[in-house]
């Protein structure tokens, strides 16, 4: 499950595929906002932003800061450096990822990242939005997944399947391929408000990922907005049991 566990963060960090253009459209109007990841504990990220955008990102844990990222954008508004400056248990650091970004014209075509995993986007939408990923280890030659995405008139992902290689992972071997069906819906601002998993072989949920919420087949959604129409409270519920498990302070 490395692969999903990247994904998560990735997802937790920039919203990936599920943070929608509009609300970086929103955040333009703030300097950062402060998200208390109350479902995992006494864990707390701030975000600084310029022009909608995150530049810098730390974490917390309680009031202690644990690690300090930087983000630099490329002219299409995607991240192409990622600097390290602070780890608790390094101390002040300098550690720069450059992601090489490749396009025809203004679409993202290839994405190559410092350690060798290259993504590639193709089959365009109208809005720009690429219906297949692959992603492959260009040092052992082998292809990693391929996720197939469909989208709603709005851009926003309401089916991603996903198969993913495990043989001959050190990491995780597995015997087979694995294939992961996700499912998404959204409220009227474009948040999450359903999200159903399947995955062949069959697994057995929830999915414990290490380092992030356990995961539930199927995972249910509600917000409690501000004046502009940016989430402050986000509420989950699985198994019939709604809590919070999200704040959002803005400025």
């Amino acid at each position: 499950m490395k692969n999903l566990h990247a994904t998560i963060l990735t997802l937790l960090i920039f919203g990936a595929s599920l943070a929608q253009k509009n609300e970086n459209d929103l955040l333009k109007n703030y300097g950062s906002y402060v998200e208390k990841n109350i479902e995992m504990g006494k864990w707390s990220t701030k975000f600084y932003l310029t022009n909608g955008l995150v530049s810098v990102r730390e974490s917390y844990w309680k009031n202690e800061l644990r690690s300090r990222t930087e983000y630099k954008y490329d002219r299409f508004g995607n991240v192409e450096r990622e600097i390290n400056t602070y780890d608790i248990n390094e101390g002040q650091i300098n550690d720069i990822s450059n992601l090489k970004l490749e396009y025809d014209d203004s679409l993202l075509v290839r994405k190559t990242f410092d350690f060798g995993t290259t993504e590639k986007y193709s089959d365009f939408t109208e809005l720009g939005k690429p219906k297949l990923i692959e992603k492959k280890d260009e040092v052992l030659l082998k292809a990693l997944s391929k996720e197939q995405i469909e989208y709603d008139d709005k851009g926003n992902i309401i089916k991603s399947t996903e198969f993913t290689d495990y043989r001959d992972s050190p990491v995780s071997p597995k015997p087979e391929n694995e294939k992961c069906i996700i499912t998404y819906k959204y409220d009227d601002r474009n948040n999450v408000i359903e999200i159903n998993r399947k995955y062949e072989p069959k697994q057995e949920f929830p999915i414990a990922i290490t380092g992030g919420p356990f995961l539930y087949e199927y995972e249910y959604f509600r917000y409690k907005y501000n004046k502009n129409g940016l989430w402050t409270k986000k509420f989950k519920t699985v198994d019939g049991k709604e809590y919070l498990i999200a704040k959002r302070k803005y400025k």
